[in-house]
């Protein structure tokens, strides 16, 4: 059996003389148990990442465990957490034998154009606000970012919720999370019956850096897993500002050249392949979808910094969180005026798409129309109506928590603005609409509308 010494010690970081043959992605043992993966091969060493925490001393022996790094899949981690290695932390029974082993490939080959289908279903989150102005194509990847407690760990609780008769599989990566809040996703998974068709990938902040930094490949190479068995996947990646900075601390400890912001200079190369690997996918490799929302939480004072602006350039689109929004009672606090989806347009219904044009235009003439109706007593009734419209529009768009709105009520109550609705009801008068059974058999052929005059003329009828 081969063996290799251990030469240097560098926190986590090791550096073995030895095992000519092993190779990259491998995994190392010593004689206490405690693993590592083979993180790069020199000339004189090999540099391996420590998974287990233990003391290493000079001298040491390592010998190869001749497997790569890999976790175990199946449908039977539906409801389950895991950490990176596949190791329930849920407190619930071990997995016993697995059918399935998924090899975690650092760095792999994204399928390639030839592998991919034209992104042409939309994701529905439930949430009114994305689905009509943001909206989402199954396969897209979209980057959710904001600054701290401006609600988007409960924006993505419920868009996970949402998607309990869809057949969506979901697997949330917290990545370096403290363990209570770890804890509560699950509770509140559990609590609202989300956990039988998600699955939770987590690091805690107390584990060693390379497992926090393997939870995303992991949750990838699971979503991999489900969807070449033709399945949709959602992955929401939480953090990749920790992963980043996690990277950013191996490669220091590698001695590789640090650059801008002290990141490695490969460290776009690293995410960037990461979520290379969502897409749409074509039958012959499953036919199933991966629909990514990588999340970072940052200062938007300045969010122009090193590692959101590369997760912009390597995404679909943003959406942008603020806390000021979250404070006004705004939920989610999407500033709509930041945030893009350069795919999901073309996802939508034309009925839909052409209501959210229209939408954007009122709200836009709105914002600028309020600071003029700060300077006027007597504004004309034109003006009037749009102001009340905007108005009525913000309303619409708000969403409580653990709340879903299909697609064909979202149609229906962002038309009212554009009816007599707006200038004889208050918003609080939607709420009575929607118990109306008129309203229910319009939402059953609402989409099927050829133009937003046919739709205005059909809510008109309910009123």
């Amino acid at each position: 059996m081969e063996v290799g010494f251990t030469k240097s010690i560098r926190n986590f970081l090791i550096h073995l003389d030895g095992l000519p043959s092993v190779k990259i992605n491998d995994m190392v043992e010593n004689e206490a148990g405690l693993r590592g993966w083979v993180r790069a091969l020199y000339e004189d060493r090999i540099e391996v990442l420590l998974l287990d925490e233990g003391d290493v001393r000079e001298g040491q022996v390592f010998h190869s465990l001749e497997k790569t790094l890999s976790v175990s899949a199946g449908d039977f981690l539906l409801g389950r957490a895991i950490n990176p290695l596949g190791v329930p932390i849920d407190g619930k029974r071990t997995f016993g034998r697995a059918k399935v082993e998924v090899n975690l490939h650092l760095d792999p080959t994204p399928a390639g154009i030839n592998a991919r289908e034209f992104i042409k279903t939309q994701f529905q989150t439930g949430i009114t606000i994305i689905d009509t102005l943001v909206p989402i194509g199954k396969g897209q990847r979209e980057l959710i970012l904001g600054d701290a407690r401006s609600g988007k760990t409960s924006l993505l609780i419920d868009i996970i919720l949402n998607q309990r008769d869809s057949n969506v599989i979901c697997i949330y990566a917290a990545i370096g999370k403290p363990v209570a809040e770890v804890r509560n996703l699950i509770d509140v998974l559990k609590a609202n019956k989300a956990l039988s068709y998600t699955i939770v990938v987590a690091s805690s902040s107390a584990d060693s850096p390379p497992l926090i930094f393997l939870t995303p490949q992991t949750a990838f190479a699971l979503a991999e897993f489900f969807q070449k068995q033709g399945k949709d996947v959602l992955i929401i990646l939480d953090d990749m500002g920790t992963h980043a900075k996690i990277y950013r601390e191996i490669a220091l400890l590698s001695s590789r050249t640090p650059g801008r912001e002290s990141y490695p200079g490969d460290i776009f190369y690293q995410q960037a392949h990461l979520l290379e690997r969502a897409g749409n996918f074509v039958k012959v490799l499953g036919g199933g979808s991966i629909t990514a929302l990588p999340v970072i939480e940052i200062n938007l004072d300045d969010f122009t910094t090193y590692i959101p602006t590369n997760l912009m350039a390597m995404t679909d689109g943003h959406l942008l969180i603020r806390s000021s929004l979250f404070t006004r009672g705004q939920r989610p606090a999407v500033d709509l005026s930041l945030s893009v989806s350069r795919v999901g347009q073309q996802t939508q219904n034309p009925l839909q798409n052409a209501l959210s044009t229209k939408i954007k235009q009122v709200l836009t003439a709105g914002i600028q129309l309020e600071t003029v109706s700060r300077f006027s007593f007597e504004l004309p009734e034109e003006t009037q109506l749009i102001l009340k419209q905007h108005d009525l529009l913000e309303h619409l768009l708000r969403q409580p928590p653990l709340t879903n709105f299909p697609q064909e009520y979202q149609v229906i109550l962002l038309s009212l603005p554009f009816t007599s609705f707006v200038r004889k009801n208050t918003a609080e008068d939607t709420a009575s609409l929607i118990k109306k059974p008129a309203f229910t058999n319009l939402a059953k052929n609402v989409l099927g509308l050829k133009s937003l005059e046919a739709l205005f003329k059909e809510v008109e009828g309910i009123l």
